[in-house]
């Protein structure tokens, strides 16, 4: 029992954190942008449960995971939460580097209270989507015992296999590529099932049966089918080695290109990116349906499209690669652009690089974004946005440094031009000097715009991770929860919750003290993170290194073998202030290796 309730003492820790976590992450300077990939139905993409969960035993953040999909269309820092069903809930945070889809893992936080089906929803950046995770019973978290069910065969026990989705020779399969297969359960428990063939693979992996009898399983596709077109053959891995089914593959389509009837459609110039109307148009004559893939790259421009073909289609469109498509001086007067085979060239005119702009700055009106402060380093939010008056159209390039930031930009203006958009340049930290005004100086005249900077940040606390990738992390304070007391028969816990920011951002560093005896916080006292006795001296630590390191240690079935001891130096009980140092060990949920912390310090200023 004593077990128990230390344990929940520890939870309280863990969802105080990860309640706050949620809320402040939003206050990140780059965030990211996208939205998170389903299927018809709602349910999240790739939608992959990993772990076994089993209700009463603790969730394990590394192994009991989540993993969705999201199509970025803006690069930066993410937090993807789902919300909590049954004691536990799913998060992830980092930073996504690459436009298009990509597989973000959620890890676990909690207990789950009962077994069955929870039901979760996803949400990233206005978008959601739903995913299912299987909760055996107490006790019963062995393999499960099953059968396949037999469809009628020949082959006989092949699994009465339903299979969705268009499948052609070449092409990565998606989520709207599966089977449904029957299967017939004598005893409930973790089960995996996989079958493989043609360079397909379908399966269900570290799953779960909650109760008896026949019920149906949807495997997911992955893989790109190889061919031979026609019926191929998927057989079912071990135990059921004997049972297979067929998929129906279609080859690669056959067509030729009409070359003379290819057009470009658009304006191409050197140095102005191309957008969605800088497309190209090729007439085809198909003679056999089936997939298709075509690109071609000239002079700094690429277009591509892939995709089925009918006999009834008649054209091809190719699209610009976006961004990405930026015609080089090479490429005036004409690119000519290679596609197909055999190769086809279509001819695309593009204007000479424009000559210098004129035009003029409305100075008053300059507005600057995004927070400046001695010694944090600028990020992609920190811009300045000078209004202009364009009078003749050509290039810019506009520059401007100040006590240790650079902003730049350059291309192309337009006689519609409204605005020059100055980027940072990264790496780039305001200086000491900078405070408390920078007078940033632009253009010709030169127009004159004060960037107000923050005193240096003050550091109250810190800590160096030693070893391969280690550094120093410190930061200030974002908030205290003052000395409250907490019950846990019988004994009344005095408690101290501290959270920091860091680079700017709150509460990513959180140290929690818990005392059960008079007179609480003392100098000489210690704190240990991985406890498993009631009645002595509690700590808590966490960091979030915002993507590159995630510390945890708490309680010995969270983040077990890891340890945080806290010493108390001094405690001030007239100003209210706790000083203190820690080191120790902590789990890392980015590398999931155990990281040495040496030279922590702390001063925590309470309310109460």
């Amino acid at each position: 029992m004593k077990k128990h309730v230390i344990y929940l003492l520890a939870m309280v820790m863990v969802l105080a954190y990860g309640c706050k976590k949620e809320e402040s992450f939003e206050l990140g300077n780059t965030p990211s942008e996208g939205s998170l990939q389903s299927d018809v139905t709602g349910d999240c993409l790739p939608k992959t449960v990993n772990g076994v969960y089993v209700a009463t035993t603790p969730l394990i953040p590394a192994t009991n995971t989540i993993t969705i999909q999201v199509n970025v269309t803006r690069t930066g820092t993410y937090l993807i939460t789902t919300d909590t069903v049954n004691g536990y809930f799913f998060r992830g945070t980092g930073t996504f580097t690459t436009l298009g889809n990509n597989n973000v893992t959620l890890r676990s936080n909690g207990t789950p209270f009962i077994n069955g089906t929870d039901n979760f929803v996803v949400s990233f950046n206005g978008t959601i989507c739903d995913i299912a995770v299987d909760v055996l019973p107490a006790g019963a978290g062995g393999p499960a015992t099953f059968t396949l069910v037999n469809g009628g065969g020949p082959p006989a026990n092949c699994a009465s296999a339903v299979v969705g989705g268009t499948y052609i020779m070449g092409t990565a399969l998606n989520g709207s590529n599966y089977v449904d297969i029957q299967v017939n359960v004598t005893a409930i428990g973790t089960y995996s099932i996989t079958a493989t063939g043609g360079g397909m693979t379908f399966s269900k992996l570290t799953a779960a049966f909650l109760a008896p009898g026949v019920q149906t399983v949807r495997l997911d596709g992955s893989g790109t089918p190889t061919g031979p077109a026609g019926p191929v053959t998927v057989t079912f891995a071990a135990p059921f080695a004997s049972c297979s089914f067929t998929v129906p593959v279609t080859g690669p389509a056959v067509y030729t290109i009409n070359c003379p009837g290819a057009t470009a459609q658009g304006s191409y110039q050197v140095g102005v990116a191309l957008t969605a109307g800088n497309t190209v148009t090729i007439p085809i004559t198909v003679t056999t349906a089936g997939a298709y893939s075509i690109s071609g790259t000239i002079n700094g421009m690429t277009f591509s499209n892939s995709g089925n073909l009918t006999l009834a289609t008649t054209q091809i469109i190719l699209n610009p690669t976006i961004p990405g498509s930026i015609p080089t001086a090479a490429a005036a007067p004409t690119s000519n652009l290679v596609v197909g085979t055999p190769a086809c060239s279509i001819p695309i005119t593009v204007a000479p690089a424009a000559g210098p702009a004129t035009y003029t700055i409305n100075c008053p009106n300059v507005t600057v974004q995004g927070s400046y402060q001695v010694g944090v380093p600028l990020t992609a939010a920190n811009t300045i946005t000078i209004p202009v008056t364009v009078t003749s159209a050509g290039s810019y390039n506009l520059s401007g440094t100040i006590n240790g930031m650079t902003f730049s930009n350059s291309g192309n203006l337009t006689l519609a031009t409204t605005q020059i958009i100055l980027n940072p340049t990264l790496p780039s930290t305001p200086t000491a000097a900078a405070s408390p005004i920078s007078n940033l100086s632009i253009g010709s005249p030169a127009c004159i715009i004060p960037i107000t900077v923050a005193p240096a940040p003050v550091i109250e606390w810190s800590f160096t991770v030693t070893g391969p990738g280690g550094a120093t992390y410190s930061g200030a304070t974002s908030d205290v929860i003052g000395v409250d007391d907490l019950v846990v028969t019988p004994f009344t816990y005095k408690i101290v919750d501290y959270w920091g920011e860091y680079g700017g951002t709150p509460d990513l560093f959180n140290i929690t003290f818990g005392d059960p005896a008079g007179g609480a916080f003392t100098a000489g006292e210690t704190y240990n993170s991985n406890v498993a006795t009631l009645g002595v001296n509690l700590g808590y630590f966490y960091f979030d290194g915002l993507p590159g390191i995630e510390l945890e240690a708490t309680d010995p079935s969270t983040t077990p073998g890891v340890n945080i001891i806290f010493t108390i130096t001094s405690h001030n009980t007239t100003t209210k202030t706790i000083i203190g140092t820690f080191a120790g060990t902590a789990f890392d949920y980015v590398s999931s290796t155990n990281k040495t912390i040496t030279g922590g310090t702390f001063k925590i200023v309470y309310p109460n």
